[in-house]
């Protein structure tokens, strides 16, 4: 049976890819080279940074302000980490979009509280997501992301031509786009406050 690890990296870059208006450059802490190909699908783009994970917060800390349009990150040690976060805030422009591995907002409820303050302190909209994966049993999964942005709404400003238009997808589209933001009514009473719509 086929990995369908291409479904979290469709849903890690073209997300925020089809949120911003005008990507131009992005920001990859940790993750692999399918990351970096999904991304290189989106001609706009112009300028593409990886960071690896362990001295993630190092090179940040380095990095110019308001130098990226996007950063995707798939280090699962700084979910909750305020001061990657505010570095995160810092290189992005005033209307960046983050997108980033998150905890299941269904049963690791301290830890997805946690994750959505942290990312509440820096960014105006702060919304979990969701995709199939692939359970190690081989049965398929649910598990959760999170966009944090400054500006743009995941699914008021999706580019529905760039999201249904850009070739070698394989998984994602508009309508699973604006569909992983569906939260159930338990998730948003638990994390009222935190998610920002």
């Amino acid at each position: 049976m086929e990995k369908l690890h291409y479904i979290k990296d469709e849903m890690l870059v073209h997300i925020p890819v089809c949120t911003h208006a005008d990507p131009k450059s992005i920001l990859l802490v940790g993750g692999c080279d399918n990351l970096y190909a999904e991304v290189k699908k989106h001609k706009t783009i112009t300028q593409i940074a990886r960071v690896a994970t362990d001295d993630a917060v190092n090179h940040l800390s380095q990095m110019s302000e308001g130098g990226f349009d996007i950063a995707i990150v798939v280090a699962e040690e700084f979910k909750a980490e305020r001061l990657f976060w505010g570095l995160l805030g810092r290189v992005l422009t005033k209307k960046g979009l983050v997108a980033t591995v998150s905890s299941q907002p269904l049963t690791q409820e301290k830890a997805v509280a946690s994750e959505l303050a942290a990312a509440g302190e820096i960014f105006k909209i702060v919304m979990p997501y969701r995709y199939e994966s692939l359970a190690e049993d081989g049965h398929l999964t649910c598990r959760s992301l999170l966009l944090a942005s400054h500006h743009y709404h995941p699914t008021a400003d999706i580019n529905l031509q760039r999201a249904d238009l850009t070739e070698g997808l394989h998984y994602y589209n508009s309508d699973i786009a604006i569909g992983a933001f569906a939260l159930p009514t338990v998730v948003r009473k638990k994390y009222a406050g935190l998610i920002k719509l």
